[in-house]
């Protein structure tokens, strides 16, 4: 063990390691990247996360080139949370610290999973409405700002935050909350201390900053790249300052989030699907527009090719295997009482064009539904012809442009010798393309970058947004830093050096893309396990 983690694990209560064999597990996510951390801390209380965060500090002033990066479950697509650095894994922060089902409210550690947080709601009758991967921490949801197949109803992770706690690049700790116009004025006039500077400092720049936000402002509401969110730090309707929007999609770069406190909704009834069959898009799309006044829980939309790759490897669908081949295809979800449900089921029927296919969800069926998700997985898993890339996952494609978009994507599908099916949810206009190549060849690697500035060139002729449902994180910011406007941009630099002016905090993640970094650690080997 080298003298720095001996040093780190005689301070902390959770471990420090630097073993090559436990590192190695650490070092890819879900990206198309690989780094090997030069140690792993796993902390177990904010504590322990300060602790290492002054460390770094110190060494840092020492002129040691080092710097953090924090990990949730290693989910990530864009490679925001490898390091070859050292690495903080929040997997041992992640209990609950207090239920207060009365006022629906949960603090909890920010590594706790999303399916360990329900399963422990549900006893209360309360849920966190966000259907992300049960595997995603909330640590993880907001510093990615994952939009969620629930965030068309549900508006997403956003919705639910009250207040976080962040240990910042000095170690100091930021509880955020909201401030009126007189307590903001109290807090940078009259204290001095690290928060009350960041707050005074941040203040500065907003009202410094009115051009850059104007032009934030005018993009579409849906885009995770920068720090976009800066535009509701102050919210002129309510004249509320509050730094907790900083946070998302964030990506660790401004802190290391330990704790949070979420609102919470009641546990609602029995999710009840509705599956359409279409011959064409336009006919999925035009039935679509018609039923989204109903107030759906979801509407996902897939490439029915998806399931014909799927039945290659044994993945039949069942009742839909004859009547779903082609097309697109719709999955309607409601989670409305039964009354409300069987009332709006009947009108999702009674809007079926005859061309179409439509089935209802019944006790006898549901297992037939449930296989739409596992034959999805098994087309997503199935690397025959190359591994699928999270290469255009979670982009951002207007509702007017959708059809558009899908009649042109053959020409993309020819220009880059890829099949592309869709798939993704209409409600919040957030879909995916697996592009298969093969990354243990120098050509894959090549092809892997090409494909993604052709599919962001293409993407942009129908509106669309590269980071429209996760952030760009190293990957995406290839294309997203080159093509925003260098005003915006250098406002967003100003935002990370305020909270992180020694650039301790995840450096080259988001802002400052460097594609010989990112050349050098492209892996050259499929991923383990089963991915999504």
């Amino acid at each position: 063990m080298s003298k720095i983690s001996k040093l780190l694990n005689q301070v902390i209560v959770g471990n420090v390691f630097d073993e090559p064999r436990i590192v190695e597990n650490y070092s890819t996510d879900r990206s198309i990247l690989k780094m090997t951390p030069e140690m792993v801390v796993i902390p177990e209380t904010t504590d322990d996360v300060r602790r290492v965060v002054r460390f770094v500090e110190q060494l840092r002033k020492r002129g040691e080139k080092t710097s953090l990066t924090v990990r949730g479950s290693g989910l990530d697509k864009t490679g925001a949370d490898l390091t070859d650095k050292i690495l903080i894994s929040m997997e041992r922060m992640n209990h609950i610290q207090e239920i207060d089902s009365r006022s629906r409210l949960v603090r909890v550690q920010a590594g706790i999973t999303l399916e360990k947080l329900n399963a422990a709601l549900s006893l209360h009758g309360l849920t966190l409405p966000i259907d992300a991967n049960p595997k995603e921490t909330i640590g993880s949801l907001i510093n990615n700002f994952t939009i969620d197949g629930y965030a068309g109803k549900y508006h997403g992770i956003s919705h639910y935050v009250d207040c976080l706690e962040a240990v910042l690049a000095d170690g100091s700790v930021l509880q955020t909350r909201n401030y009126n116009r007189r307590g903001l004025q109290h807090k940078i006039e009259n204290e001095d201390d690290p928060e009350s500077n960041i707050y005074r400092k941040m203040n500065d720049l907003i009202n410094d900053s009115e051009e850059a936000l104007d032009t934030i402002k005018e993009k579409p509401t849906i885009d995770a790249s920068g720090y976009q969110m800066a535009t509701q730090v102050e919210r002129d309707d309510s004249r509320v300052f509050e730094l907790t929007p900083l946070f998302y999609a964030s990506q660790g770069t401004l802190g290391i989030i330990t704790e949070v406190i979420l609102r919470l909704e009641p546990t609602p009834s029995k999710i009840t699907r509705f599956a359409a069959g279409f011959e064409t898009a336009a006919g999925a799309i035009r039935y679509i527009e018609r039923i989204t006044s109903l107030e759906p829980l979801a509407v996902e939309i897939y490439d029915a090719h998806i399931f014909e790759q799927a039945a290659e490897n044994g993945k039949e669908l069942g009742l839909f295997a004859k009547r779903y081949n082609k097309g697109y295809i719709a999955i309607v979800s409601f989670d409305d009482n039964r009354f409300a449900v069987k009332k709006k089921l009947t009108a999702c029927l009674n809007a079926i064009p005859d061309s179409a296919a439509a089935i209802l969800e019944t006790k006898e069926n549901t297992k037939d539904f449930s296989r739409i998700r596992t034959a999805l997985r098994s087309y997503l898993n199935n690397d025959i012809r190359g591994e699928r890339l999270h290469l255009a996952d979670d982009f951002y494609l207007p509702k007017d442009r959708l059809l558009d978009f899908i009649k042109h994507l053959p020409e993309l599908e020819e220009s880059t010798k890829k099949d592309l099916p869709l798939y993704g949810d209409y409600l919040t206009s957030n879909y995916s393309l697996r592009p298969d190549l093969d990354m243990s060849t120098a050509t894959g690697r090549s092809n892997a970058l090409k494909f993604l500035k052709k599919f962001a060139e293409f993407l942009a002729e129908y509106g669309g947004v590269l980071t429209g449902g996760s952030p760009e994180g190293r990957i995406k910011a290839l294309v997203v830093n080159s093509e925003e406007d260098p005003k915006v941009h250098e406002f967003y630099l100003k935002i990370k050096e305020v909270f992180d002016p020694d650039g301790i905090m995840n450096p080259s993640v988001k802002l400052e893309s460097d594609v010989k970094k990112f050349v050098k650690h492209l892996r050259t080997e499929v991923l383990e396990g089963v991915t999504d």
